[in-house]
């Protein structure tokens, strides 16, 4: 599943004069732009240079004197408020409280009053405002008057959000959570993102940037330093776009890393108590290299996939099998040096599981990063986002293995059962108010699953309804699959001129 591509909006030789002079303050002259699904974009560029104009342009607040501006994506704008602007300075109604001014938009769409004020609820939530919720905007800071007006934006769902110099009258803290929560409100509504700033920590946590100087709009600014060292560059672009080929190249290491697991554990026999231990080490290795990496490199990032799912796979073993004879090959007393198993059962190794993700996933949602991750841009961004793929991967492996082994569906009925689930989060996609990073994530975890299961189809022997390929062969032809999507992903990012300055294609 892509979560962008979608055209939104263009500008075709947009200008906005401000009487004769085409150059004069807050003009705009001869913009030519689009903006997709999914975009996070910064427009930089100083004061009077035509940002905050070109931004009330695509929002239809005011009209072009010349060129044109279309929305093909969108529905007329701004009806039906697929367009959510966050202007600069105070823009609540003094008169009413925050959660009255949360719901405005939909009072005046004609919303029934009671399920706008449900929907301005849940908006404040996202945005961490719920306890402001009766409170007066005379009451609130700075900080907080942007964070309902982040909510307000919100409440319709629209698909395109712009914000005009959101930080401009905050202090660095408070500039850096409402850029947090922007984000989380782009990828509650799967709405792309516009943001108007001068400030270069702002620019650098957005995946592009253009440049405004003299009323003229630049689409290719000169990209940062690769040691520039500005901490909100830390991972820009080093995380992968998430296109056809991410999900191909990720069930593929999912797959991988299932039969390369059982590969060490059972047909080497090493057992799952040392792979376990040496898989955990090849995964702090692939880790350490992709964590030092200054931007996205397909070779460094799918070994992490690929480590992650070995050790999920006989972590999984470990935690849910035991030494009893249903584990172990005909004959065999033992697999390896070291404990055989906790013996936990699929059920309560499964619980253990979900509930450390969810712990993660409550305790990434507490520091306002973003779930994207190609928007991931800070290093806690990126450890929380590789402590969810260990668990998640390991928690698939249990899932895979307990369709495979004792739900009676067998490996193909299991592999396709998750194939309907996933082809169904493909259908929910368009579904307004079904956030595209839920179903990302929820994607994410099934892919697991789905290789778990995939791998023990291809390795197991045909008296179990495997095709009993081994797993030696398996992981040679799966390794080689992957190494293909790799290197091509490597080699287009080349040819498209990404790979000078660690820039990952569109």
């Amino acid at each position: 599943m892509t979560t962008g591509g979608t055209l939104l909006l263009r500008c075709r030789e947009a200008a906005r004069t401000h009487g004769s002079e085409p150059t004069a303050p807050g003009a705009v002259n001869s913009a030519t732009c689009e903006v997709h699904a999914g975009d996070r974009i910064a427009i930089t560029g100083p004061s009077g240079s035509g940002k905050s104009t070109l931004l009330h342009l695509m929002a239809d607040v005011v009209q072009p004197t010349a060129g044109e501006i279309s929305w093909p994506g969108l529905p007329r704008v701004p009806a039906h408020g697929k367009v959510g602007v966050v202007l600069a300075g105070p823009t609540l109604v003094p008169t009413l409280n925050v959660a009255e001014n949360a719901a405005l938009p939909l009072v005046l769409a004609g919303v029934p009053e009671e399920s706008a004020r449900l929907r301005a609820l849940h908006c404040l939530t996202v945005v961490a405002a719920a306890e402001l919720a009766h409170k007066m905007p005379a009451e609130l800071s700075g900080g907080q008057a942007k964070q309902v007006a982040i909510a307000r934006t919100l409440a319709t769902a629209p698909r395109l959000i712009l914000a005009d110099d959101p930080t401009g009258d905050l202090d660095r803290a408070a500039g850096r959570r409402v850029m947090d929560l922007l984000f989380a409100a782009a990828d509650e509504a799967g709405a792309a993102l516009v943001v108007t700033t001068r400030d270069p920590e702002v620019a650098g946590r957005l995946r592009k940037r253009w440049a405004m100087h003299e009323g003229r709009l630049h689409l290719s600014p000169r990209p940062p330093s690769p040691g520039g060292g500005n901490a909100a560059r830390y991972v820009v672009r080093k995380l992968p776009e998430v296109t056809l080929a991410f999900w191909i190249m990720k069930i593929a290491a999912t797959t991988l890393g299932e039969t390369a697991g059982d590969l060490f554990a059972q047909t080497l026999r090493l057992g799952y108590f040392l792979t376990t231990i040496a898989l955990f080490l090849l995964f702090v290795v692939t880790l350490l290299v992709q964590l030092r990496a200054k931007h996205y490199n397909p070779f460094f990032y799918w070994p992490v996939i690929v480590s992650t799912s070995m050790v999920g796979t006989t972590v999984s073993d470990f935690m849910n099998r035991d030494a009893s004879s249903e584990y172990l090959a005909k004959g065999t007393t033992a697999l390896g040096w070291g404990p055989q198993g906790l013996g936990l059962g699929y059920p309560t190794g499964a619980a253990i599981l979900v509930s450390l993700l969810i712990a993660i996933f409550v305790a990434w949602k507490s520091t306002g990063q973003t779930f994207v991750i190609r928007d991931i841009v800070t290093f806690r961004g990126e450890a929380l986002f590789w402590s969810a793929i260990l668990v998640s991967n390991t928690l698939g492996t249990s899932m895979g293995d307990f369709l495979s082994d004792s739900s009676g569906l067998g490996y193909m009925g299991s592999v396709l059962l998750i194939t309907g689930v996933l082809l169904v989060l493909v259908a929910l996609i368009r579904v307004p108010f079904v956030p595209n990073v839920v179903l990302f994530w929820i994607a994410f975890v099934l892919t697991r699953p789905f290789g778990a299961t995939a791998g023990d189809y291809l390795t197991k022997p045909t008296a179990k309804g495997g095709l009993d390929l081994g797993t030696a062969g398996s992981s040679a032809v799966l390794l080689a699959v992957l190494f293909t999507f790799m290197a091509y992903g490597h080699f287009r990012a080349r040819a498209r001129g990404g790979g000078a300055h660690g820039t990952t294609p569109e």
